[in-house]
Parts: structure tokens; sequence; C-alpha cells
């Protein structure tokens, strides 16, 4: 068991011996004789004879039985706690406990019932075992937590097995302690596979979550799927959420939310990991129309696509981009995926409508009259949208955004085409403080020749910029709550990375304050440079 598993509960009980008053002696019936005085009867005080906690008796927190031994005025575990569910401060057990025929057990006057009374452990409790003859033996019970402050995880698949595959779905529990901050998640039944393209093939891998049911997790509007995200190249921890920090202070209809925790995995603990929303249209995330197979009507929408460098030009990639763009690996047509509806639910009608909407956008961007405002190419796509996502991308130097990778883009019903929302900013990112990045990329080379675009730009600029400011505070707090998980964290994975963010040589609080330090500097150096567009 790793050191994080069995810290989680220590428990000591301290037996101080409480003694009885002294017998009288008895008056001699004379003054010359000294009678033998007679011996002491020996007081046995009372004792536990057994204490521990029962899994039956604490489902919300324990997956074995807590056994406990006694020797020496020192009660202690008999084995290693292997917990489901760890404990944390502030949770209540239940313990189990045994003494002699004719004992009671106190915690202050309140009468202890054995696998029933209810105890917040996370301070010192005295416990007072009485007997018949009122002697008695208090044990201080103090627990021990090594409890990093953020909530807790716990996933375990079925007969253990090893998670190999990113198609293959294993079948497993998931169990939440929520902190102060969030409600507990009692077992329920999820199913579980790996993630990722680069990320996967690193030693800390991520995951994608299937619930049996609809569930809100951490606050976060209810749903069926959901991803642990590992951060693993990422000495901060904190660069994806800081991105939709960032997102959601923009005008983006949705930005995925999620919260740091504790992984623990089959018992064994896995370090920080970022627990989010995975995009997937939902009144809750993407809100568009769903487009069923039946509809025939009206196809203008929804339509979910993602532009990524990595898809082959085969049936996983439906089509390509009309017109070459400029991207990181050189002038190109763009690899573009529809995510939803999935390509085998797609009829032939709703495939060319989309297919043919998107080269009509480009054709109008690069058209003769790409300028007009009714058949130009404001009349193809949410000006807003694109404005916002490259804002975004450009102040956090967003390396992939610019391949495309991971980008996403949206149609709803009648509507125009949205930029999409956010994902994956783990590479690279925050890590330059100033000159242009993303400018030149894809079809912002086009879009910033158009007087009205650059003027747009600046007045989006003028609302976001002190709503970013807001980040750095934010990242402040974020820094402190994360401190000892990081710890943790990169004790098990170790201090070294792979070098793609110039972190191998620092620890979290270094690279977390090189991370904000940048930030803070682009963000003044995007101020100045877009105020002189």
């Amino acid at each position: 068991m790793k050191h994080f598993i069995s810290k989680i509960l220590t428990l000591c009980l301290l037996c101080f011996w409480v003694g009885c008053e002294d017998d009288k002696n008895t008056t001699p019936p004379n003054g010359n004789e000294q009678p033998t005085p007679e011996p002491t009867p020996e007081v046995v005080y009372p004792m536990f004879e057994q204490f521990g906690f029962a899994a039956n008796d604490n489902v919300a927190i324990l997956s074995s039985d807590v056994e406990c031994s006694i020797a020496d005025n020192v009660v202690s575990f008999a084995t290693v706690i292997k917990t489901l569910k760890p404990v944390i401060p502030g949770v209540e057990l239940i313990p189990t406990f045994k003494v002699e025929d004719g004992c009671e057990v106190f915690v202050g006057e309140q009468l202890q019932e054995s696998g029933k009374s209810r105890q917040d452990f996370s301070g010192k409790v005295e416990y007072r075992v009485v007997d018949n003859q009122g002697n008695q033996s208090i044990y201080t019970v103090a627990l021990t937590f090594d409890y990093t402050g953020i909530p807790i995880v716990a996933i375990s698949t079925e007969n253990g097995a090893a998670i190999t595959s990113k198609e293959d779905w294993i079948k497993a529990t998931f169990a939440l302690m929520g902190g102060a901050d969030f409600d507990n998640i009692e077992t329920m039944d999820i199913e579980i596979a790996g993630r990722g393209n680069s990320t996967w093939r690193y030693a800390k891998k991520p995951y994608k979550l299937k619930f049996s049911a609809k569930t809100e997790v951490l606050g976060m509007p209810k749903h069926k799927r959901w991803v642990l995200l590992a951060n693993y190249i990422d000495k901060s921890l904190l660069r994806n959420d800081l991105a939709f920090y960032l997102g959601k202070k923009s005008s983006l209809a949705w930005t995925p939310r999620g919260y740091h925790v504790e992984l623990i995995l089959n018992g064994e603990h896995k370090g920080n990991y970022y627990l989010c929303e995975q995009i997937k249209l939902d009144e809750n995330r993407v809100n568009i129309t769903e487009l069923g197979s039946e509809e025939q009507t009206n196809i203008t929408g929804g339509y979910l696509l993602e532009m990524d460098t990595y898809e082959a030009d085969d049936d996983e990639t439906p089509f390509q981009s009309k017109h070459k763009v400029n991207t990181e690996v050189g002038d190109r047509n763009i690899n573009i995926k529809i995510k939803e509806p999935e390509r085998e639910d797609l009829t032939t009608q709703q495939f060319d409508y989309i297919v043919g909407y998107f080269h009509a956008f480009e054709d109008a961007l690069y058209g003769e009259n790409w300028l007009d405002e009714t058949v130009g190419y404001k009349s193809y796509i949410d000006l807003t949208s694109f404005i916002d996502i490259y804002l975004i991308s450009e102040l956090i130097y967003h390396w992939e955004w610019r391949h495309p990778k991971s980008s996403y883009m949206y149609k709803d019903r009648d509507g125009k085409l949205c930029f999409g929302p956010m994902w994956d900013y783990d590479w690279k990112t925050f890590t330059v403080k100033s000159g242009w990045y993303c400018k030149d990329y894809l079809w912002y080379p086009r879009l910033f020749t158009d007087p009205e675009f650059v003027a747009q730009l600046k007045a989006r600029w003028a609302v976001l910029y002190p709503e970013f400011q807001t980040a750095v505070g934010y990242l402040n707090n974020k820094r402190s709550q994360l401190l000892e998980s990081a710890e943790k964290n990169f004790a098990i994975w170790g201090e070294k990375v792979n070098g793609t963010n110039g972190e191998d040589n620092i620890n979290f609080k270094e690279a977390s304050n090189r991370l904000t330090t940048n930030f803070i500097a682009r963000l003044e150096w995007l101020n100045a440079e877009i105020a002189a567009l």
C-alpha cells in the first residue's frame, strides 16, 4: 500500500489508569499490639478488549474493517487499512468495541453503544470505560489525518482489472468524498477507459468515465460523462484550470467546469487529477439542438465539429477544409471530424449540409465579396466567439490552437458557426511573456485585414481585460489550496516530467509562481499591443 493510503487513518488509544483511594488503617485494639494488615484487594480496572471500525457501519467511508490490537495500554492497527473512501477531517465514524460484562462506555456523560454511537474524530475524543463498582479507565482516541484539503475520488475496477485501452470500457465503482464544500457520492457503478492522444503515452494516465446514471459531481450539473485529466506534463497543475477560468469570463456559451481531486485507483493513490466535464451536446454543456437521424426536413443544426491534425483522412475524419491555411505544420487543409452526431448516425443529407456550410464559409471569407454583410463571411460565423477564443488563445500562448489540435466548433439549428468550446491547455501554454503567437494562423491573417473585425476585437478586449485581471487572485488562492496535494503528487510521479513546459528542474511552488508571472506579463503586453492596432 502506498504511503498516502497507509497514512490516511492512524489511530492511537492511550490508556490512563485512574487510581482509587487508599484503604484507611484500622485502629489497633490496644496500644501494645499492631495487627497484621489485611492485603488490599487488587483493583482490576475496566478496559477495552477490542476497538476498531467496521466497514458495514461506515459504508460511506471504509471498504474494509479496521482491526486494532491492544498491548501496553496502546491500541494500534493490526493490519494495513485499505479504504475505499478515505477519511477526512470532520467525518463522523461509528466505532465497534468490546468490554467485559457489566461495563459501560461513555463519552462525557453520553452512553456509547458499539456499532451504533457516532463520533466526530476530527479532534481527540475521550472514552470512559466504567465497571459496576465504579472503577474506570479513560482512553483518549486521536485520529491523525493525511488529507490534502481537496476532494477525494476512489475508483475500483471489477476484479482490480488494469485500464489499458482507450476503446475498451471496464466496469468499476466510483465514490467521492467532497470535504467541506461538496456533497459526498456513495458507491455507484461506472465504466472507465483511457483517453487522450499524446497524454495517454505518459506514465500518469488520463481517464474517461461513464456513470450508470446522470449524476451531479462536485456541484457540477448532472451528466453521465466525465473525464479525469492527469496534467502530467504541467508542473503547476493549473494550466487547464486557468484557461477554463478565462473562458468562463468570456462570451463563450459554455466552458468545461472542473475541480482538482485526489485519485485513488484500486486502493492506490495516483496523485492530483482534474475532474471535469466532457464535451458533449447537452442542455448543461454545449446546449444546441440534438439532431437525430430521423430529422430530414430541418438539418441546419446541431453539429459539433473537432479539428485535429492527429486524425487521418479516413472515416474518422469525414472532411477537410476547402482552403489551405497556415498551421503549425505548414499550409494545409484542416482535418475536421463530426463529433456529434456520430458519423454512422448521419444521413447523407445531414453530412452534405454541414460540409457544404463549412466550405461556403471559407469561400465567402476568401471571395471577392468577403466584407459584404449579406453574403460575406460574417453571414456564416458568430464573430464574437471567433474573437473571444482567439484572444484567450493569444493570451495564454496556445500552441495547440494553431496546429490545430482538440479545437472545436459547433452549429445550432438555424444558427451560425461558433468557435468553441475550449479544450486541452497543458502543452506549452503560459510559457512566453511577449510576441504575437496566434495572429498569423488559421483564418486570422485574413480576418485581421478587415477593419471591422479589428475594431470589434479591440472592443471585446476592453471588456475582457479587467475580467482577465481577476485571474491573478484566483491563481494565488489555487496555489495555496494545492500545495500539499502537489507535494504528494510529485512524490509519486517524480519531479522530472518531460521538459515540454521547461519545468523539469523546478518544484510546484516555482512552477506555479512562474506561470503567474508569465501570465501577468503577457496580459500587460497584449493590452498594450491591442491598443496599438
